[in-house]
């Protein structure tokens, strides 16, 4: 809530219309967090879309130098920036090549190895971690992204992990009050972006606001009622 804001009159009619456009479906769980407190429910959803949006930057920042990291180390091994089409995928990679491709002709742009790396999705490039990939990808290339001490299952499952909750924050989901640790997810996050780059490691942490966020205590706001008749102004 910004400083200059008036606290937010929330009433009965305002919950009502909650459920009704949010659906009480979506809110019955964080109802069950604030163990029937509708209101505290209402404020708990709050706080799940301010840290949602406040790891959005923070997943940006893994997804956005993983696929770069990849292409890089695969430019260089292979000896060309067009690597993708000079490489034996597995089916379901060489149709989603195909279909990022077809999307960028679509936009009526021209098909070239940066739009390519922006268009496949985090999927994609979580998969190039995968089992199917360990010989002609992982050992041959990949292994050179992370430090030597990283195994390949270890990011992989990591990355998988990130994904879900990447897709629960794209999809507008509960991240909070769930089995896994909200910090803990966020540190695994850091601790991959410093994998694969100490310095964008370094930007992420301190340009986020995750932390501040979810150490925010959390006001129990409580019914603002309507000011008294005698106190309304009337116009002339």
């Amino acid at each position: 809530m910004a400083i200059s804001q008036p606290v937010f009159p929330y009433g009965t009619e305002l919950i009502a219309a909650f459920e009704k456009c949010l659906s009480a479906e979506r809110l019955a769980s964080y109802y069950a967090l604030a163990k029937g407190d509708r209101l505290l429910g209402i404020q708990l959803h709050e706080r799940n879309t301010e840290l949602s949006e406040a790891l959005y930057g923070v997943i940006q920042g893994l997804e956005v130098t993983l696929r770069n990291v990849i292409h890089n180390v695969m430019t260089t091994s292979l000896g060309t920036p067009e690597w993708c089409d000079h490489f034996q995928w597995e089916e379901p990679e060489l149709t989603a090549v195909q279909e990022a491709k077809a999307k960028i002709t679509e936009k009526l742009l021209p098909s070239t190895p940066g739009r390519l790396v922006a268009e496949l999705t985090f999927g994609f490039w979580v998969k190039l971690t995968a089992y199917p990939y360990e010989r002609k990808l992982w050992f041959a290339h990949l292994h050179q992204i992370v430090p030597s001490t990283v195994r390949r299952k270890n990011l992989h499952g990591r990355l998988m992990e990130f994904k879900t909750l990447r897709n629960r924050i794209a999809h507008h989901e509960r991240i909070i009050g769930r089995a896994r640790d909200l910090p803990t997810e966020y540190q695994n996050i850091i601790d991959v972006i410093g994998w694969l780059d100490p310095h964008i490691q370094s930007w992420v942490r301190h340009k986020n606001c995750f932390t501040e966020r979810y150490t925010k205590p959390l006001k129990r706001t409580r019914t603002v009622p309507p000011p008294a008749s005698n106190s309304v102004s009337t116009v002339k």
